[in-house]
């Protein structure tokens, strides 16, 4: 099996880092062949910084419908999460989100609908908050009590939100 061919929609602070370290060789069983950022900013960022075998699309649906992807990492603000997700579930397209998931539940829950009727399609939401204190904390409570929404009102009283 060859490399897996990546694309990453949003090649802002979280995406060109991404996009540097596929670049240098740092996640070998992939390929970045493709990035897309509706910034001309960005757009020559990638331009100086990737390969010149990296496409560089300005919309994602154009990345999207190229036909050049075996998977996508979706890097944009939080609230396009689901919509890029689900965009790219559709398409056949292995999928991997940046936490959060989403802003709004309802896009939430529809992202995670459209990836149970895909089955044949990976999706995944990195959780690097995992090891912070606060959350390993959070998750302790949940251990203890039963009702999740109190282990949740506990987290944001312990970080002061």
């Amino acid at each position: 099996m060859g490399k897996i061919k990546l694309g990453i929609i949003g090649i802002g602070n979280m995406g060109s880092n991404y996009a540097t370290k596929v670049t240098n060789g740092e996640c070998p069983d992939f390929e970045l062949v493709a990035v897309a950022d509706i910034s001309p900013k960005r757009q020559q960022w990638a331009k100086e910084n990737l390969k010149e075998t990296v496409k560089i699309f300005t919309t994602a649906e154009e990345m999207l419908d190229s036909g050049m992807l075996d998977a996508c990492m979706v890097e944009t603000p939080h609230y396009d999460h689901p919509h890029y997700a689900i965009e790219c579930i559709k398409r056949g397209i292995h999928v991997m989100i940046d936490k959060p998931a989403g802003v709004y539940t309802k896009q939430i829950r529809e992202m995670n609908e459209c990836a149970a009727a895909h089955p044949e399609v990976k999706f995944g939401v990195m959780f690097n908050q995992r090891t912070n204190p606060a959350f390993k904390k959070m998750k302790s409570i949940q251990k203890i009590f039963s009702h999740k929404l109190y282990a949740e009102a506990f987290l944001y009283e312990i970080q002061g939100f």
